[in-house]
Order: structure tokens, then sequence, then C-alpha cells
């Protein structure tokens, strides 16, 4: 989003990605490792597709992810049916490891360590810091010479793999592939990063305001559950957020340029 193009696909690479690590695991006894690699590679391969549609093609981001979002889903069914289920261990390990002091499960270390790494690339590297120039003003961004394709492709492709990657621990952490583990994460993703101070017209957005908008969400869904509040309001009252996050982006958009 800081390049000022957005990807709804991620829920389906999500769940794709962990049916068909499932599916290689379970049905055709791959080991752990190049189940794993495998199944990365077809989030990256994703995530490349989609910024060629939109950086090479011309394809607008959002018909492009809307029609990936739907394609990666239905393969995700198609190759798993509803879910996979009894994992191996090993590869559970990805989702239930432990580190004997905190306590801390693997997916938050790794939350954490990403988040550190992706923070000092968007600070100190000229290539992750003209995400914010490409998401500014593509024009100027483009005659001053940097080749924006190039960036917009770099963009969807790490989208794509850190997807990837998120759908290999969710299915290690419960043991199980489910075909719409991801149903439903692009909105909660895209509502976690405007709340951060990210922009759907690009070119601003911190690591640091997305992990705060990530944890107002899951502070916010729990405080749902612990009152009680019928699973079926969750999506209306983040929906409800993600509108209000967009009308405030786009008063502070309107006074800028005024």
């Amino acid at each position: 989003m800081i390049a000022g193009v957005f990807d709804l696909s991620v829920g389906s690479t999500i769940s794709m990605v962990g049916v068909v690590t499932g599916s290689l695991l379970t049905q055709y006894r791959w080991p752990v490792l190049p189940a794993v690699v495998a199944g990365l590679a077809v989030a990256t391969l994703g995530g490349w597709f989609n910024g060629m549609l939109v950086a090479r093609a011309k394809v607008n981001a959002l018909i492009t992810t809307l029609g990936t979002l739907m394609i990666f889903g239905g393969f995700a069914l198609l190759i798993g049916g509803p879910s996979i289920v009894n994992l191996p261990s090993e590869f559970n390990l990805l989702g239930q490891a432990e580190d004997p002091v905190l306590r801390l499960q693997l997916p938050v270390w790794f939350l954490l360590a990403l988040a550190a790494v992706a923070h000092h690339l968007l600070r100190n590297t000229r290539l992750f810091r003209q995400l914010y120039y490409v998401g500014s003003n593509k024009k100027a961004a483009r005659l001053s010479g940097i080749r924006v394709e190039r960036v917009q492709v770099l963009a969807f492709t790490l989208t794509g793999l850190l997807a990837g990657m998120s759908g290999l621990m969710l299915a290690g952490r419960f043991s199980t592939a489910v075909s719409n583990a991801g149903l439903g994460a692009e909105l909660r993703v895209i509502t976690a990063v405007i709340l951060g101070g990210a922009s759907l017209t690009g070119g601003k957005g911190t690591i640091a305001g997305a992990l705060i908008g990530v944890l107002f969400i899951a502070l916010l869904q729990s405080a749902l559950l612990t009152a009680d509040v019928r699973p079926h309001w969750h999506p209306i009252v983040v929906g409800c957020i993600l509108i209000l996050a967009l009308v405030l982006d786009s008063v502070q958009n309107k006074a800028r340029e005024s």
C-alpha cells in the first residue's frame, strides 16, 4: 500500500498455500522442508503474477487481485476439499513451537523479527525507500529514474511470499489446512494498516503503525469475544471500522491538497 497499490488476494493465498503444502505432506508424503519450500514458491509465484498484471499489463490492481482472490480460493478448494487434517508434527512446529523462557510461540517471534527487518529496509535501503516515491507520485518517480514497474512487481511478489508464510504457520498452528482459512484476511489487513497511518493513495505508512493497527484489530476481536458478541457481528464491526478509517483518510488527503 505504500507503493500505491493493494492486494485483495492475500486471504486466498493463505488458504491455497496451506492446502498445497498439506496435500504434499499427507497425500504425496513429501518431507517437510521440500513441501514448505514448494508452498512458498507457489505463494511467491502468485504474488509475481499479480505484479506482472498490474505493473506490466497495466490492469487495475482492484480488478487483478479480486480475480486472483477467486482463482487462488478455487484452487485451494479444488486441491484440498474442505480441509486437510492430521498434518505431520514436524510441520506443526511452525505454528506451535514455543521458546522455553517467555513461552511465546514461533509466529510471534517471526512477526517481531520480520517487523524489525522490514523497518530497517524501509528506512535505510534505497530500493525499499523507492516504494514511498512510487506511491507518492508515480510519474515523478519515473522521471527521476526509478523503475516503477520493477518496484511494483517487487511489492506484489513480497506480499505473496509473506502471505504464504502466514498460511504455513496458520496450518501448522491448528494441524489442519483449511480451504477458507484466509477468508476475510485481506479486509482485516487493509483495515489494520490504514488505522496504522497508511493510505490507499500510497506514499505513507510505517511498520510500527501497521503493528499498532494489527494489535488494535486483535484487541477488538478479543473484546467482542469476551463480551459474548455473536460471531456474525464481528465482520460487520470490522467493516464499519474500515469505512470510518477510509473516510478519515480521504478527509486528510483533501486537507493536504487544499
